[in-house]
């Protein structure tokens, strides 16, 4: 299996599992544990946007753009996770289906010594790496650090609930 077949996989696997961990009522999905933590949906508008951007700049990357990445003050970034009392649960639930598509298809596109290339990354604590970091780093373990997220999320509120 070549190198974009497994990031392929992987990154359909952990997508897919956070879907079906994240799948829980609506009143788990919408409690925010405090006011420093964001709630499941507060997540999943992170992860849809997190795929789209991390898919956008690998693309940009591959095709020439000098540095990747972004920092933690990124608008977008910030942006997704404010005010998303609106959203519909199973409407940012299919994009974040559909997005994990679209970084497929993408990465696809990409041969396996596509990932060797060296960029530089906005953020100097990271520095030069190749863009297998990207992929491995802020798509397939950010994933799963989110997916860690909601299960805290969730023993949290049964914790509360049943006290």
């Amino acid at each position: 299996m070549s190198l974009t077949e497994q990031y392929q996989q992987q990154i359909k696997d952990k997508v897919n599992t956070y879907l079906v961990v994240s799948n829980v009522s609506e009143e788990i999905v919408r409690w925010k544990p405090s006011e420093d933590e964001w709630s499941i949906l507060q997540v999943h508008s992170h992860v849809n946007e997190s795929l789209n951007f991390w898919i956008q700049d690998l693309v940009e990357a591959v095709d020439g753009k000098a540095k990747w990445g972004r920092t933690l003050k990124h608008e977008g970034r910030l942006k997704a996770v404010e005010d998303v009392e609106d959203l519909d649960i199973a409407g940012i639930r299919d994009e974040i289906d559909a997005s994990k598509e679209r970084v497929l298809t993408e990465i696809g596109k990409m041969d396996s010594e596509v990932f060797k290339q060296e960029k530089e990354h906005v953020n100097p604590k990271f520095g030069v790496k190749p863009l297998s970091f990207l992929v491995e780093h802020f798509i397939i373990e950010h994933i799963g650090k989110h997916i860690t997220q909601v299960e805290r999320n969730i023993a949290n509120y049964k914790e509360k609930v049943h006290q």
